[in-house]
């Protein structure tokens, strides 16, 4: 009798589990949605105050960079061990990530915020389906 009453508890325990992971999820990703779209809003006041799309992609960017290390130089993340040759390798796709940063600030500031969040909210799926196509290649895993 007590082991089916501490089953019946350890499901109820489960499902309890289940339904705030489901939460947590949900919020997250509500999260990631309002702050989605409150960037693409400031974004478009910042390109249309200063009409300089380029050189607000290109503070952004630099933005990120002293982010970066300044997460390194305070010890908040590990310092990436990476060779001269992993250094290279990274520069073409860091250049193509960067132009297209700079071309999809141009694009928000140039249409209106919901069609742009409407656009930026299909990428995943843009990604899935290109990831389907491209063959896949072995990366080098990162220490970061």
């Amino acid at each position: 009798m007590s082991s089916g009453k501490a089953m019946a508890q350890k499901s109820s325990n489960d499902r309890v589990k289940q339904s705030s992971s489901h939460l947590g999820l949900m919020l997250l990703i509500t999260g990631w949605y309002s702050g989605n779209a409150l960037y693409n809003i400031f974004n478009k006041k910042a390109t249309i105050m200063i009409d300089a799309h380029w050189s607000v992609a290109a503070a952004q960017l630099l933005v990120g960079i002293f982010m970066s290390l300044a997460s390194w130089v305070l010890g908040i993340r590990k310092l990436p061990n990476l060779s001269r040759e992993d250094i290279v390798a990274c520069i073409p796709p860091g250049f193509c990530i960067a132009i297209a940063h700079a071309g999809s600030v141009r694009a928000m500031g140039a249409g209106a915020v919901s069609f742009a969040q409407t656009v930026k909210a299909s990428e995943p799926v843009f990604a899935a389906v290109l990831g389907m196509i491209v063959p896949p290649y072995e990366v080098k895993s990162s220490t970061a």
